[in-house]
């Protein structure tokens, strides 16, 4: 990761340790205002003492004229106080985060065990921070902090939220947003600042879109089927399937036979005649199927930053069958699926579609407690956070 060290000393190196040099050094300054700027300096004539210049290691002191850091552990709290104690002391610690990172710890950093002490700290958020997956934070400070300023005017992005119905989203809701920074620093940190500057940006991860309902099912068809069965000499029965539709009427002959008188004359009579029965029968088809609902659009996120919010556009619905007998006609076409939602913007919630679901939640710009927030407004906060 791209984090640079620099600190207010460290002091007397070597060579003498006046008592001007420590007013100025340790009751004067004042922290750098950037990353890559000095200290400044108070107007500060007034005498100083020993007393001013004992290591103060309370936790409750935001502005301490020597810090308790690891840099100054020789320094004493009480008696037998000496310059030299001052060797390689320090007054102020900073951190800067610049290029960009995912994910990032700000706990884990190099702070020389100080994170928990009460000398003064910046940590410049000078670059981009962000997260591939919603379920992890862009940044995290999560450790006991006294004293600690969170410099932002770079950015914290959280992760977009998955559309509904896409890989690692739930089959229909749309995913939520990830959150921004994790600042969950418990009841024992004090002093914890998280200042924005303008053009700073933490924001967080928009909700992604819900998919859209299939579409409805076609409307069935009830088909008819006809013949005429025949049969020469008796009604006729009707196929498997069918059922008489009607009485059995007669038609032409279809038989003959011989007929003789006491004489001996012979002639042909007819003596059977085709016999026909309509037969019908009625049966159903099925419409079309609905098309599938289009899959929700993603969320705006530090992996989406500038690409397309939309939902997917639904199927098409497949079409009717016909029933393709004497009595025809054919079945209606399913309904198109309707399109996903759109994802949301960054701190939004994804949009909402007529399905059983609903559009992801955004992510928190900011998550925790025991610290304050400076600077916050519409442009360098989106999403929730503790004021």
């Amino acid at each position: 990761m791209a984090h640079s060290v620099a600190k207010a000393g460290p002091y007397y190196s070597s060579g003498q340790i006046s008592f001007s040099s420590l007013r100025t050094n340790f009751r004067a300054a004042q922290p750098r205002d950037a990353y890559s700027g000095s200290e400044s300096s108070l107007t500060d004539n007034n005498p100083i003492k020993v007393s001013d210049l004992l290591r103060t290691v309370d936790e409750n002191n935001t502005d301490p004229i020597v810090p308790n850091a690891t840099e100054n552990s020789n320094i004493t709290t009480s008696s037998n106080w000496k310059t030299s104690q001052f060797r390689n002391s320090i007054k102020f610690y900073y951190i800067q985060h610049s290029g960009t990172d995912t994910n990032v710890d700000i706990d884990s950093q190099s702070w020389n065990s100080n994170l928990p002490l009460n000398v003064r700290k910046i940590y410049f958020v000078d670059g981009t921070q962000g997260s591939n997956s919603p379920g992890s934070p862009a940044s995290t400070v999560n450790s006991k902090s006294i004293n600690l300023t969170i410099d932002v005017s770079g950015s914290i992005f959280g992760a977009s939220g998955k559309g509904g119905g896409t890989s690692g989203a739930p089959s229909i809701s749309g995913g939520t947003g990830g959150d921004a920074l994790n600042a969950d620093l418990g009841s024992s940190s004090k002093n914890v600042v998280i200042k924005l500057r303008n053009g700073g940006k933490i924001y967080a991860g928009g909700g992604g879109g819900e998919k859209g309902q299939t579409g409805s099912n076609g409307g069935s068809k009830q088909c008819e089927d006809r013949y005429t069965a025949s049969n020469c000499g008796g009604c006729p029965g009707c196929a498997g399937g069918y059922s008489n539709d009607g009485g059995c009427w007669q038609g032409s002959a279809c038989g003959r036979r011989t007929v003789c008188n006491w004489w001996g004359n012979c002639w042909q009579e007819d003596d059977r005649w085709n016999k026909y029965q309509n037969c019908r029968r009625t049966f159903t088809i099925l419409g079309g199927s609905g098309g599938a609902g289009g899959n929700g659009g993603p969320g705006r996120g530090y992996d989406n930053q500038g690409g397309s919010l939309g939902g997917v556009v639904g199927s098409s619905g497949s079409s009717g069958s016909n029933c393709n007998t004497s009595g025809g006609g054919s079945s209606g076409a399913g309904a198109n699926g309707e399109n996903g939602a759109d994802g949301g913007e960054w701190g939004n919630s994804g949009g909402d579609t007529t399905n059983t679901g609903s559009g992801g939640s955004p992510g928190r710009a900011i998550f925790g407690s025991n610290y304050t927030v400076t600077g916050a407004n519409s442009s360098t906060v989106k999403g929730s956070y503790n004021p």
